[in-house]
């Protein structure tokens, strides 16, 4: 590191430098918002569905199929978790990942308002499916609010987002057997074996945010 310049970087950037630890945490389900948020596998066979997945991002996309340039924009994202990983840097901070199957709401084939004035998305039209290098399917925990889908009658093919409010959460004493784990990581291994090409991608995604 070039010493002219060393004491003007945070501790931790510094850190974030050194990539994390070579053991990560996976959970299948995890509180944060003010949501317990769980993931598509561990909600099999369950009545519930709290794997639903919202965020605005400032995002370049293309308007329409007649108007092909592209702009910047605030653009909805929805979608169904599918894991959630802890990074450890070292005991400095953890950082929480939660990894989505996104709805391609770039281009109007895979989200549109009905004439009820609900958002609706399309989960057979994807995106960041891993196909390119440049795609990632992860967000950092802490962006995530929650949404529920609920299938169109009409058409399988489109499901209704619902969104739902964050609740206070206390510890009330008592454990609930559907609660029993939250919060517990279900397996520890290196962190390599989470991601394929997403690494430097997260790396630059986490880095970002903290300079915000």
């Amino acid at each position: 590191m070039n010493p002219d310049i060393a004491e003007t970087i945070s501790n931790d950037i510094k850190f974030l430098a050194q990539g994390p630890a070579q053991d990560a945490r996976r959970f299948s389900a995890y509180n944060i918002n003010g949501f317990k948020f769980r993931t598509l596998s561990r909600e099999q066979g369950s009545k519930t569905r709290n794997n639903g997945v919202f965020l605005i991002s400032d995002t370049s996309c293309i308007a329409s199929s007649v108007d092909r340039c592209a702009r910047q924009a605030d653009l909805p994202y929805y979608g169904k978790l599918e894991d959630i990983i802890e990074l450890n840097y070292y005991g400095r901070f953890k950082v929480i990942l939660s990894k989505c199957l996104w709805a391609d709401t770039t281009r109007n084939r895979g989200y549109k308002t009905d004439a009820w004035k609900f958002n609706c998305v399309n989960f057979s039209k994807l995106i960041h499916i891993g196909d390119r290098k440049d795609h990632d399917p992860y967000i950092e925990a802490s962006q995530a609010n929650m949404v529920y889908y609920v299938d169109d009658e009409t058409d399988k093919e489109w499901s209704d987002a619902v969104y739902l409010k964050p609740r206070d959460l206390f510890e009330m004493g008592e454990v609930d057997e559907e609660d029993l784990y939250e919060n517990e990581s279900y397996q520890q291994q290196e962190f390599g074996q989470f991601f394929d090409d997403d690494y430097e991608n997260i790396q630059i995604a986490i880095e970002e945010n903290m300079n915000e």
